[in-house]
């Protein structure tokens, strides 16, 4: 069944759709009718089950009545952020995507001295609303209790910022290397906030590594080969998600 986030804590058992997006994707789209169900997620994160009691199409409003699901949340036990340099257009939006249905809570986009794109000031409200709505429609989709919030930084200095409990980067460097245990070290601990920055095609450039080193972030090794800029966050994300969801405590 469809899942869709509200902008508002529901303290009722009845509600109304009245979200022009949310209407037309369930009335008009779907073509859902009374006595159908779908999920709705409030601003606490609470989950409930919605049966359609009515589809006004005159006034575009969905009356349903809720009922409040114990369902266990999807979210990781820890906060995940990836970090990564830009890259084309088509190559963020399936990052963002991929991202928010592996777990991230927050995903950052910053410009570094190998990017292959960069945004102009113009743009930049623009696209981060795109990303945005391609993040709700993820999380919608994986069933998410929230929305990853998409970021942008015109700088690498600048994602000193967002450092976590356990800030990383990784560094193609290390793992050619062989470097493949402080990863794995640095998991061991359960932080309970992890960031991850990844370079673009080009990789970072040793200043950006040796500056990233020096405010705390440790160079890890994502195994023994070298994935594409896109692919590595994906790596990275199942990693934590087999570390933090799967494995047997």
């Amino acid at each position: 069944m469809e899942q869709y986030f509200v902008k508002e804590t529901i303290n009722s058992n009845n509600y109304q759709i009245t979200d022009p997006e949310t209407f037309k994707h369930v009335a008009k789209v779907l073509r859902h009718k009374t006595g159908d169900v779908i999920y709705l997620v409030d601003t606490t994160e609470s989950l409930f089950a919605a049966t359609i009691k009515n589809v006004d199409q005159e006034q575009n409003l969905i009356e349903t009545e809720l009922e409040k699901m114990t369902t266990a949340s999807s979210e990781m036990p820890v906060d995940v952020t990836v970090a990564c340099s830009l890259s084309k257009k088509d190559k963020i939006e399936w990052i963002t995507q991929k991202s928010t249905e592996l777990g991230a809570k927050k995903i950052i986009f910053f410009d570094s001295k190998y990017s292959i794109m960069n945004w102009k000031k113009n743009v930049v409200e623009k696209k981060l609303l795109r990303l945005q709505e391609i993040a709700k429609n993820a999380a919608q989709q994986s069933k998410r209790r929230i929305i990853p919030e998409v970021i942008y930084i015109d700088s690498l200095q600048k994602l000193i910022d967002y450092k976590a409990e356990s800030s990383l980067v990784a560094y193609e460097e290390s793992a050619k290397q062989g470097e493949i245990s402080l990863l794995a070290q640095t998991l061991a601990k359960t932080p309970k906030s992890v960031l991850c920055a990844f370079g673009p095609e080009g990789g970072f450039a040793p200043e950006e590594i040796d500056f990233l080193n020096q405010n705390d972030f440790l160079s890890v090794g994502l195994g023994p080969r070298i994935m594409r800029a896109e692919t590595a966050p994906m790596y990275f994300l199942s990693v934590l998600s087999y570390k933090y969801e799967l494995t047997v405590k």
